[in-house]
């Protein structure tokens, strides 16, 4: 597929998006089978992305106008049952029309913010389920979550398994805000330090744990983080990322830390991957500051999306050391 997919006119904010190279090969076959493309995306369909985009609420599809005429000829021509039969049928897959061409617009958008320098079409096995739960995804906050599935998806293949896809198909918007708003408190995309054990907070770990997204919001698990087999006195360094932060701790052996947490289930870790988390300073100072400090020297936060770096704890200085760094302390 080439370039020709993209219309010559209007195209200027199609261009910024890089679509000509997003919706080439495996990416746009993916994208034209859910939309119901032969081959290729056809142009219109795609010129309508540009509109839909700039302007949601005044973008309509062809497609469904196409659909709602036919159904009102058939109306005037056909017996009453059988006009309200296709009026039913062509309800229905109007909507699902609607739905799966909302998705790929969404999927379109997410792939463009940042091209990935090649896609893979998934396994017909994998559309098939995709495309059965996608379609009747209704509301805005699932349609952007399945979305976001299927251009992570086309980004790395078996990024999803069926099971989550079920999952998804089953979850409500609730449950979808409650875990985007502890997904911030997420360490490593595998698990939430220092959970609670009382409280709102408690109620709300019970529930995603209830969900199947997170396992252990009533147990004492815990994670061991030591310096291995580096002699006494050596500066180990651990690392603990966040979605837009990383801690780096530095310690003297021998260190163990200790930390008390939940974990995230292989369902949770797969849609923490696609969460648009907000780059809040809070929980990851929240950590800083629950971690032990014994032999602890310093922690020091790395923005990952740039910015300066910054230390959030170091050790109290002693007197004959005011000048030196906590590691020429060591």
């Amino acid at each position: 597929m080439g370039n020709d997919v993209v219309p010559s006119e209007g195209g200027g904010f199609l261009d910024q998006l890089n679509l000509p190279k997003i919706v080439a090969g495996p990416a746009g076959e993916a994208i034209s089978r859910l939309i119901g493309g032969a081959v290729d995306i056809p142009a219109a369909w795609l010129a309508s992305v540009t509109q839909r985009i700039k302007d949601k609420t005044e973008a309509r599809s062809v497609v469904s106008k196409a659909v709602a005429d036919a159904a009102a000829s058939l109306a005037k021509n056909d017996p009453e049952v059988i006009q309200r039969a296709a009026h039913s049928l062509l309800t229905k897959e109007l909507r699902h029309q609607t739905n799966r061409e909302e998705i790929a617009r969404k999927t379109i958008e997410y792939l463009g913010e940042d091209p990935p320098a090649q896609t893979a079409k998934p396994d017909d096995d994998w559309l098939n389920v995709f495309e059965r739960y996608a379609e009747d995804a209704s509301s805005e906050r699932l349609q952007d979550l399945w979305g976001r599935i299927f251009a992570g998806e086309l980004r790395k293949p078996k990024a999803f398994s069926l099971r989550t896809l079920r999952f998804v198909a089953e979850l409500d918007e609730n449950v979808v805000a409650l875990f985007e708003k502890w997904s911030p408190r997420v360490v490593n995309a595998d698990f939430i330090a220092f959970p609670s054990q009382h409280g709102v907070e408690f109620t709300e770990l019970l529930q995603l744990e209830e969900c199947g997204l997170i396992t252990g919001a009533t147990g004492s698990l815990s994670k061991s983080f030591d310096a291995g087999s580096l002699p006494d006195g050596q500066i180990a360094s651990f690392g603990f990322q966040f979605k837009k932060h990383l801690l780096l701790v530095h310690a003297r052996a021998p260190v163990n830390l200790q930390v008390q947490n939940v974990l995230l289930t292989t369902i949770g870790r797969e849609i923490y991957a696609i969460t648009r988390t907000p780059a809040a300073m809070e929980p990851v100072q929240d950590f800083a500051n629950r971690l032990p400090k014994h032999n602890l020297l310093e922690i020091v936060c790395y923005p990952l999306e740039g910015g300066a770096a910054g230390r959030l704890w170091s050790k109290p200085e002693e007197p004959s050391s005011v000048n030196q760094t906590p590691a020429e302390r060591a």
